[in-house]
């Protein structure tokens, strides 16, 4: 019935508004020039519930034809495991993106982090992320010894995104053995010296390790397990 300016379903009713689906091909269209539908449940329940049929069909589609514009926003602003998005899936995925995927804050992952690498076969391998317990960037190149030493300057890009600390450095002597060791650490770079005399001459590879620039996180960091929305655990 009508009530003011707006149409109210007066109960009591298990459903205050439905259609027959072998008489509709859309069961209703409702628009507005702020918001298309509001939902809400009064009691312990959902706003929502959609339901899809057939293969790879969504029970609810979100679109958003306008320039920049967000397909589906979910929020959860109240509470320290509050969920924005829930996925669950007992046996496929519990998400599945096409496209680049950006997070703007902590990610973790209680499983497994791994790239799928298509190979020349056609199958797809999997490869797994090195882990540590503190956060490390490294970046990996190679150097010449000329008379006995080399100086080796850092990426100044590497160096800004990297603790001003000392860092490690790791070397590889490709050739004779020369006895090569580290000396004259700085933010800029680090020198190379060859114990084997000074006109040593040979390719090396070094691999350096930095703390990452920035608020330290805690080494081996203790996080709660998260219940899944309602669990109550």
């Amino acid at each position: 019935m009508a009530n003011g300016d707006k149409w109210t379903a007066v109960g009591p009713a298990q459903v205050g508004f439905e259609t027959q689906t072998g008489t509709f091909t859309t069961g209703a269209r409702i628009s507005g020039r702020e918001t298309g539908l509001v939902a809400a449940c009064e009691q312990s329940g959902s706003g929502v519930v959609g339901t899809g049929r057939g293969e790879a069909r969504p029970g609810v589609l979100g679109s958003s034809t306008s320039n920049n514009g967000v397909g589906v926003k979910g929020e959860a602003l109240t509470g320290p495991t509050a969920f924005g998005v829930w996925g669950v899936s007992n046996n496929g995925l519990a998400g599945f993106f096409e496209g680049d995927v950006r997070v703007t804050g902590d990610f973790e992952v209680e499983g497994n982090k791994s790239l799928a690498l298509r190979m020349d076969d056609g199958t797809r391998r999997l490869l797994y992320a090195v882990e540590a317990p503190e956060s490390w960037f490294e970046d990996l190149g190679f150097g010449e010894l000329v008379d006995g030493h080399a100086r080796v300057t850092l990426d100044p890009e590497f160096v800004a995104v990297t603790e001003d600390a000392p860092y490690h450095v790791f070397l590889t002597e490709y050739g004779a053995p020369s006895g090569l060791y580290v000396t004259d650490r700085t933010t800029a770079g680090f020198t190379v010296r060859s114990t084997a005399g000074s006109d040593t001459r040979g390719e090396f590879g070094y691999r350096v390790a930095a703390l990452r620039r920035g608020p330290r996180p805690e080494r081996f960091a203790v996080r709660p397990a998260r219940s899944k929305p309602g669990s109550g655990d």
